[in-house]
This record gives C-alpha cells, structure tokens and sequence, in this order.
C-alpha cells in the first residue's frame, strides 16, 4: 500500500552524536534523516525520534528540524516492546510507519518485524538508515523484504505523501525537497 500522508507516522532511531560516525555513510544518513523529519513537519506528519539511552545525545541538526517531535528513550533494540513508544505510537491514531537511522541491522530491524506483529504497516527509508558496516545494512535490507516489510526511499515517501502536483504547494516543496536543493 502507499503512503498516505494522513495515515502515516515517522519515527527515526539512534541519530546520536556517538554512533553516527561509526556508521556505514553517517553523515550521509544523518542528512537524509533530518530531511525526512523536515518533510514530516512540514506535512504534519507525527515523528517520533527513539534515542538509545547508551549513545549520547541526538544531533543538534536533527533537532533543529524535527520541530513538534517527540524525543522517546529506549534500551530494548524493538521500540515496541518499551510501553511508553508503544503508548506513543498508538496514540497518533496512524497506522503505517517509516522507520529511518541506525542501525538497519538491530533496531530497526526488530522494530519493524515488532511493529508488524502488532499490525502496523511498516515502511523502511533505505536511503535514511544504515549500520556501522555495508554488510550488515544489505542483509537487513533482504530481510525486510523477506519479512513483508516495505523498502522504500526519500523520494517515494514524498511522492506518495504528495499524491499530485496539482497542490498549491507543490512547487515550493518540490524546490526544497527534491533534486539534491534541501538546504537547511
């Protein structure tokens, strides 16, 4: 199923000052990461961002763009298994969910199986996550897949979002979001 920007929540894990340069293009992901939390804002799409209690701080970027976002912490690597994010998720009253940062591997991929099994759709923003090595990051990828878990990318979640270019707006979000011209 597509996207639908009323139907949709985001939510981004582990965007922390101590792991993003360990990961696989950190600065890279970081980057794709606060675009997507800037697209969320600017759609009125809920974001949740899921630090790791053990990691440090979030960037300072993110939270300059995240705007109305939800700052969670967790310590199990499946989000949904802590009562408050879970408690978070539902309430939004969303069912589908696009899951971004770090790592590929662990959080998000046992989130995303965890979310499933609780009967959310779940999307993952291959362009928006990663995992401290290559390997790691394209196993998880697979096994997304293999999970009827939903790959996607930055441009097919605002597309989707979007839905036509016929809105006032289109232009202007086209202008800031696409075609490498984000600039925050």
């Amino acid at each position: 199923m597509l996207i639908q920007a009323d139907n949709v929540c985001v939510v981004i894990f582990n965007m922390q000052l101590e792991i993003i340069p360990l990961l696989h293009e950190g600065t890279q992901v970081l980057n794709n990461c606060c675009w997507l939390a800037d697209v969320a804002q600017t759609l009125d799409v809920p974001t949740l961002i899921i630090e790791h209690n053990k990691l440090g701080a979030s960037s300072r970027a993110l939270k300059e763009v995240s705007g109305t976002a939800s700052y969670l912490e967790k310590t199990w690597f499946d989000c949904n298994s802590h009562g408050s994010i879970a408690h978070s998720l539902e309430s939004t009253g969303r069912r589908q969910v696009v899951l971004a940062g770090a790592e590929s591997h662990v959080c998000l991929l046992q989130s995303a199986v965890g979310l499933r099994e609780s009967g959310y759709e779940v999307n993952v923003m291959a362009d928006a996550c990663s995992a401290r090595n290559l390997f790691d990051h394209q196993h998880a990828l697979a096994n997304f897949a293999q999970a009827g878990i939903r790959v996607l990318t930055r441009e097919m979640f605002f597309f989707e979002c979007i839905r036509h270019s016929t809105r006032p707006d289109y232009i202007d979000l086209a202008m800031k979001y696409l075609d490498g011209r984000y600039i925050r």
